[in-house]
């Protein structure tokens, strides 16, 4: 009886779906707007077979110069952490990788005129596997970055540097997740 019982539970829960809709076409569940002030992105630390780390650098973007950033994707309706990851190192970078660890997150509140919101960005470190810039989402807001691949010692002094330019603002320094990718990028160098 209790076997039964708990199949018959899990047999419930599994047919349930991971987000609170099934229909994609419906609002994003997971990006923030005025009735939902919360947001969930999926960031990685691409590494290659050098040891480098893959960022954004805008040269200008919303009036700042010299903007670094990982690479953010927001998860979409009925997508996992790691389909939005796929999707995103695709779209970003023209990237396959291999995600090697959770690094954990970034989350804080982000002030802006036009919708205040708290942001929650999941790291993860991968390995490239494959690298094809001109495959990139050309419609992505993040296609006018240039990609570079910097040495992390760089990255994180760039990242550290840009946290103060802009206030502290949690998601301008991500240089605590390169730190805890190290591990696994002097893991990939051997």
């Amino acid at each position: 009886m209790k076997t039964f019982f708990l199949g018959t539970i899990f047999l419930m829960l599994s047919s349930f779906p991971l987000c609170a809709t099934e229909n994609p076409q419906s609002a994003p569940f997971f990006q923030a707007s005025k009735k939902q002030p919360y947001h969930l992105s999926i960031s990685a630390v691409l590494f290659d077979q050098e040891g480098r780390i893959a960022c954004h650098h805008f040269r200008e973007i919303l009036g700042h110069k010299d903007v670094y950033i990982l690479m953010r994707e927001s998860m979409e309706n009925n997508e996992t952490p790691l389909r939005t990851l796929d999707r995103g190192l695709q779209e970003e970078f023209g990237a396959t990788a291999q995600p090697v660890a959770f690094l954990g997150c970034l989350s804080g509140y982000l002030s802006d005129s036009r919708l205040s919101f708290e942001k929650t960005t999941l790291y993860i470190a991968c390995q490239l596997v494959k690298w094809s810039p001109e495959s990139r989402d050309l419609e992505d807001p993040e296609a006018s970055s240039i990609i570079e691949w910097l040495e992390p010692d760089i990255l994180i002094a760039i990242m550290q540097e840009q946290g103060i330019r802009f206030q502290h603002r949690v998601d301008a320094d991500e240089s605590e997740m390169i730190k805890r990718a190290l591990p696994y990028i002097q893991q990939g160098l051997k």
